[in-house]
């Protein structure tokens, strides 16, 4: 702003400066010919009065002399210089001059405006024989017969006109000066009240431009700079407002990525890694934010993924493509790479998203798997329904023995499709509905007597030995019949899997405010390699033996489901031929989100 402050003070005085020096030249230039014209006149009345008191008479010698001496007595009577002239331009007298150094005076512009007919010739020059500037007023001499016999010159000196110009010149040089001096001290405080305001607008405007937007311009100054002082002071609240909201939906679209079940990575036009979300780095198995800014092909472990993104690169075109990693785990992921492009359709950067489609799979596995077994399951006693049926209708039907034969098999397999059926419901029906909201504190040991009431029949028949190992009055907040449907099957299996005249043991147990359920059977036992799939649906270790201790393959699957919807867990530990625990554990009081959720 300095800048400018300086250059309208230069400006304006440089104007001011012409102007005064126009003014200057245009009133010398009127001052001097007024004076011309002054001193013209005031010579042009003397001339007169000065003709008028000569003799006419001039033609003899002795008249001539005659009038030199009027002329020398007029001359010491006034200042201005007397010049007599004849008709061939000879000087006859000159009261400032002598006569040797003048030179014929025909030729003067003065006299020759006598000549060609004016009455009287004025002019001024500087003189050839004095060298000063002088005014010059001539007249003819004439005599009674009105004949020219002569020229009568005055001639005055332009010191004193020029003197009293100079005087007024340097009066009005002062004047200018001082007016010129005011005028830049004017000029210089009403610049300065000028670019203040504007070098304050200037610094605020700098200020938001590092997103402070505190500052404010105050008033004070011309209306119109107020104007763009306010303007600007709604800019910085307008700049404040868009502000918060752009970090408002920063932060929105920040916890929205960051709680997004899809691995995120925004790679740069110069391919190098930008935003990573958690998801991304919990499915790449490393902390991808250590790795911004470096290259995406030298942070990744997937070839796959990195040839995904280069052809997305390369054609500039959305990419989608389900792969394996195999880094730090096996999964199976969907992968898209979107390019982003700006108005002009140039590409700003690529955004990764990853999907962990491993459990979907598996599910659609275990889905099929379930659908086949299903299907296989159901095929072995309706096939046996439908062939004993048909035997008994082309005539078996008349030996009672045959007929009493199948139809207990008849009976035996339809009773094991309708168990089956009812496992299949009630399985599809808790899954629907997830955990029934009715919950009572029951006695763990009465929930344990009851089953082993139902299962009686099959422990008697056995001659299995049921042990209890029990801490009294255990209670637990849960549905009755979700606990009691996991103790028929655990206690069931055991029974089953069992060897005759064999040992169960039921522990009851309490920890850290859970449910400690152990059944420990002396069974076949389970190898290990097959522990991890016992919880699927129709999965059988030996089929072969599973059908003949009967069951459905979907109890554990049961019994899973509603410890873990329970939010308990179920551990296993089996050791082939000698036997099988289970161990259930679950709160003891169900929470407010437990409550919830049911």
């Amino acid at each position: 702003m300095k800048k400018i402050q300086s250059r309208m003070i230069f400006i304006f005085t440089l104007i001011l400066l012409s102007f005064s020096v126009l003014f200057i030249y245009m009133v010398s230039s009127v001052i001097e010919k007024q004076a011309i014209e002054q001193q013209e006149e005031a010579l042009s009345v003397q001339l007169l009065t000065l003709e008028s008191q000569l003799e006419s008479d001039i033609a003899t010698v002795e008249n001539r002399e005659r009038l030199v001496t009027q002329l020398t007595s007029a001359a010491s009577n006034i200042n201005e210089r007397i010049t007599f002239i004849d008709l061939t331009g000879e000087v006859l007298y000159d009261s400032h001059a002598s006569l040797d150094t003048i030179e014929n005076h025909l030729d003067r512009p003065e006299i020759e405006q006598i000549i060609e007919g004016q009455e009287i010739g004025t002019y001024y020059r500087v003189s050839e024989s004095t060298g000063d500037v002088f005014y010059y007023s001539a007249a003819p001499i004439r005599t009674d017969e009105d004949t020219l016999v002569g020229f009568i010159r005055l001639s005055k000196s332009a010191e004193e006109v020029v003197g009293v110009t100079d005087e007024l010149m340097t009066a009005l040089l002062v004047f200018i000066v001082l007016s010129i001096f005011v005028a830049v001290l004017f000029i210089r405080y009403w610049a300065e009240k000028i670019t203040a305001p504007i070098e304050n607008i200037k610094n605020i405007a700098d200020v938001l431009s590092f997103q402070d937007y505190s500052v404010r311009y105050h008033p004070g100054s011309y209306k119109e700079i107020d104007e763009l002082g306010n303007s600007i002071n709604k800019l910085a609240v307008n700049l404040y407002n868009q502000m918060g909201e752009i970090k408002e939906n920063e932060l929105k679209l920040k916890e929205l990525v960051n709680h997004l079940v899809i691995g995120v990575m925004v790679v740069e036009r110069d391919k190098t890694i930008n935003m990573v979300n958690p998801i991304m780095n919990e499915l790449l198995g490393e902390d991808m934010n250590s790795k911004q800014g470096k290259p995406f092909y030298e942070s990744l472990h997937s070839s796959e993924l990195i040839a995904i993104i280069e052809k997305a690169y390369e054609e500039q075109v959305v990419q989608n493509k389900e792969i394996q990693i195999y880094y730090p785990e096996e999964k199976i992921v969907d992968v898209h790479v979107v390019p982003i492009f700006n108005q002009s359709l140039e590409t700003l950067n690529f955004i990764v998203l990853l999907y962990d489609i491993t459990e979907i799979r598996r599910l659609e596995k275990v889905r099929t798997d379930f659908v086949a077994n299903v299907s296989h399951e159901l095929r072995t006693p309706i096939t046996a329904v439908k062939g004993f049926s048909e035997t008994l209708l082309d005539g078996a039907l008349h030996d009672e023995d045959v007929l009493v034969e199948f139809l207990e098999i008849i009976y035996k397999e339809s009773s094991r499709l309708d168990a089956m059926v009812n496992d299949i419901l009630q399985l599809s029906k808790l899954e629907q509905r997830k955990v029934s909201g009715i919950k009572e504190k029951i006695h763990v040991k009465e929930t344990v007597d009851e089953v082993i009431k139902i299962l009686s029949q099959k422990i008697d028949l056995k001659q299995i030995h049921i042990n209890i190992n029990n801490i009294d009055n255990v209670e637990i907040e849960i549905n009755p019949d979700h606990l009691k449907q996991i103790i028929i099957n655990l206690l069931g299996n055991a029974v089953a899997y069992t060897p005759e005249k064999g040992k169960v043991t039921i522990d009851i147990d309490t920890l850290d405010n859970e449910l400690q359920l152990s059944i420990i059977d002396s069974g076949i036992g389970i190898p290990k390699d097959q522990v991890s799939r016992i919880f699927e649906r129709f999965y059988r270790v030996d089929k072969g033996r599973s059908r003949n201790v009967g069951g459905t393959g979907l109890g554990l699957s049961i019994v899973k489901w509603l410890v873990e919807n329970n939010n308990g867990r179920i551990e296993v530990e089996s050791e082939v031929e000698k036997g099988t625990r289970f161990t259930v554990w679950l709160p003891l009081s169900i929470s407010r989100k437990s409550e919830k959720q049911g």
